[in-house]
């Protein structure tokens, strides 16, 4: 499961990494759809945090219910290639550019 998980993250890394460099409106749509993955890992994130704090209940126990939310799994699942993409694209030589 893991080796699919890590080929899956490559793979949308390089993919990323290709799009962002051959087209400027792919460049602008991966990037506003990044834009808008942060908004949907944050702000559930944050609400149970707060909910947490608000009701005072037990931290650790609670917390978690954000492990269900739909919008913050894929929020993050398009998070992770792209950040790794664009790691990749800024790690490449300058002559390469």
């Amino acid at each position: 499961m893991l080796a699919v998980l890590l080929i899956g993250l490559a793979a949308g890394a390089f993919l990323c990494c290709w799009a962002r460099s051959n087209s400027r409106t792919a460049q602008i749509g991966i990037d506003i759809a990044a834009m808008l993955a942060v908004a949907g890992f944050f702000i559930p994130a944050s609400a149970t945090i707060i909910e947490t704090l608000a009701d005072d209940t037990v931290f650790m126990t609670k917390v978690h219910e954000v492990l269900l939310n739909p919008v913050f799994l894929a929020s993050g699942a398009y998070l992770g290639p792209y950040i790794a993409g664009r790691l990749l694209e800024s790690a490449r030589l300058p002559a390469q550019r």
